[in-house]
């Protein structure tokens, strides 16, 4: 759902943020730590020359703040950005995923069906602290919610319009959205349900699609 103007902020020139640069300032707030120009532009769908724009100027404004990433071969290192407000108490959480990506991916010899494992083992640990009685994709739907993803259910899927962790999910996509599909899997089976979901990413600008069994 596109944000309305009275929910857009203003730029230091007093014009409120395009929906656009607002898209991308959502998106760096979402993150529990520093993200790259790459990781937003693939998340907001956008050529990366324009999100470094957005971020430059959310940088002037005071939005965001930028440092250089490590330094890797030659070359001067890229900025990595992060929000004033509100990704700092989680920025541990960012560093572990992107490490624990990293791990499967380079020594498990099945690195997206232990990431799948291991998201199941997650949803179920979630579907066991949810109180309530509501449906089964009710408690999906609340417990991306609780996650950050902004979920919206919708007739044919839910969309979910943050991932709290994009820099990972870039890097390393199969084995971040297999954790996370299999996190629904999880709650789902937890509540009798047998089926399997479906976890599209990016099927539109700052979007993805979660199909559940029952919308197949």
């Amino acid at each position: 759902m596109e944000k309305t103007e009275g929910d857009r902020r203003f730029a230091g020139s007093g014009r409120r943020h395009s929906p656009t640069r607002e898209r991308v300032l959502r998106l760096v707030e979402a993150q529990p730590g520093p993200v790259t120009t790459a990781a937003v532009a693939t998340a907001a769908g956008l050529h990366e020359n324009t999100a470094r724009g957005h971020l430059e100027q959310l940088h002037a404004d005071g939005y965001v703040t930028r440092e250089r990433a490590p330094a890797v071969g030659r070359g001067r290192p890229a900025w990595i950005w992060e929000a004033t407000t509100g990704s700092e108490p989680r920025s541990a959480y960012a560093g572990l995923a992107a490490a624990l990506a990293h791990t499967l991916a380079t020594t498990s010899s099945d690195p997206i069906g232990a990431a799948r494992t291991a998201g199941l083992e997650w949803g179920s640990e979630i579907a066991a602290g949810q109180e309530g009685t509501g449906t089964a994709r009710e408690s999906v739907v609340v417990a991306m919610r609780d996650q950050g993803f902004e979920p919206t259910d919708l007739s044919d899927r839910v969309v979910l319009r943050q991932c709290p962790l994009i820099e990972a999910a870039t890097a390393y996509p199969q084995i971040v959205c297999s954790v996370h599909q299999g996190l629904v899997d999880g709650i789902l089976h937890a509540r009798g349900e047998t089926g399997r979901s479906t976890l599209r990413p990016f099927t539109a600008p700052g979007e993805c699609s979660l199909h559940l069994p029952s919308m197949a």
